[in-house]
């Protein structure tokens, strides 16, 4: 990275010159330099994104910063929450191909605004980051934000400003297939339930992987449809089963489009064809992986891990029908827990 030197005249209002991390202990930022298709290729705004060639940038303190932004040029900022590993870098990528759109995923600082959700350094980076995310380049029209899952938990306060946001999930008998089958994926879960669970109601214990996993997707559906009960954020929220995007891309991508305010081509079942999306591994372009692939993998899965899926299964049935005794609303949570034919 570059010697600091003073931020650039329009770094305000352009995304040339992402936040990407902060530090509140030390009290400064690290600015980098990005072209459009910087994001355009990124899966994770995180080191991964400047691997590819030698990225510049800026050392800056956040009064610095502060000095340098201005919330009055900020686009609509909308979000793509999810629940982890369910399709969401393919509905980013998917979006990505309306016209001005940019789509940021994963930033860093939000995952470190979620971590230090309880200590006040770290809480006054919360405006600067959300402005500054709410920047593009000439042709921007919004910029729709797909973070972290345990981002999530921030989803009140993110939406406090504005903006319309979508939770993408899947099934819990599909989830449990999906994280079970990789140890990394699986302890990236295990390891954060804590923050995960907090604030919520869940009583009954859960020992297993298979019940803990439960546990925590159960809680993502639980904060979402706790968000969804507030009048004030009911309209700007919508919720997609990432099952209904695989069996028609075009029509569930054109509904989010539409519910971000954001207009879709005439051809776009074509744009999508034509992109290869559908064919290769979103995280990974280099990767061919479609719909047939992930039917394999998860086929394979549920063998290898039936008796955690069934624990895992068991336990939310049971939990979902125990919290319906005090609130019945939840009672809705069981059409979500197989696929749906």
């Amino acid at each position: 990275m570059t010697a600091p030197r003073r931020l650039p005249s329009d770094f305000s209002r352009s995304a040339a010159y992402p936040l990407f991390a902060f530090d509140p202990v030390q009290d400064q930022a690290w600015v980098l330099h990005f072209e459009p298709q910087d994001y355009r290729r990124a899966s994770f705004l995180d080191r991964r994104a400047t691997q590819h060639r030698d990225v510049s940038g800026w050392v800056v303190s956040r009064v610095e910063l502060e000095a340098a932004t201005d919330p009055a040029a900020a686009l609509p900022l909308h979000w793509l929450f999810h629940i982890g590993h369910c399709g969401s870098s393919l509905v980013s990528r998917t979006l990505d191909l309306l016209p001005g759109v940019l789509g940021l995923r994963e930033p860093l600082p939000l995952l470190a605004l979620a971590h230090g959700r309880d200590d006040a350094a770290t809480e006054q980076w919360r405006s600067p980051v959300l402005t500054l995310l709410a920047r593009g380049f000439a042709d921007t029209r919004a910029v729709v934000v797909k973070p972290t899952s345990l981002v999530t938990t921030l989803a009140p306060g993110l939406l406090a400003g504005g903006g319309k946001a979508c939770l993408l999930w899947v099934d819990l008998q599909t989830w449990l297939a999906t994280m079970l089958r990789d140890e990394e994926l699986k302890s990236g879960v295990l390891d954060s339930e804590s923050l995960r669970l907090e604030s919520l109601e869940l009583d009954l214990p859960a020992t297993s992987d298979g019940e803990r996993l439960a546990r925590a997707w159960l809680a993502e559906q639980l904060r979402w449809q706790r968000l969804a009960g507030d009048p004030g954020l009911s309209s700007r929220l919508l919720d997609l089963d990432f099952a209904g995007f695989l069996a028609d891309p075009a029509g569930a991508s054109a509904r989010l489009a539409a519910h971000y305010g954001l207009a879709v081509p005439h051809d776009w079942a074509q744009r999508i064809q034509a992109s290869g999306l559908l064919g290769r591994y979103a995280k990974d372009e280099s990767v061919g992986f479609d719909a047939h692939e992930r039917r394999r993998e998860l086929a394979a899965a549920a063998t290898r891990h039936a008796g955690d899926i069934a624990g895992g299964m068991d336990w939310a049935g049971r939990s979902i029908a125990q919290m319906a005794r005090a609130h019945p609303d939840a009672q809705a949570l069981a059409q979500r827990l197989r696929p749906q034919a």
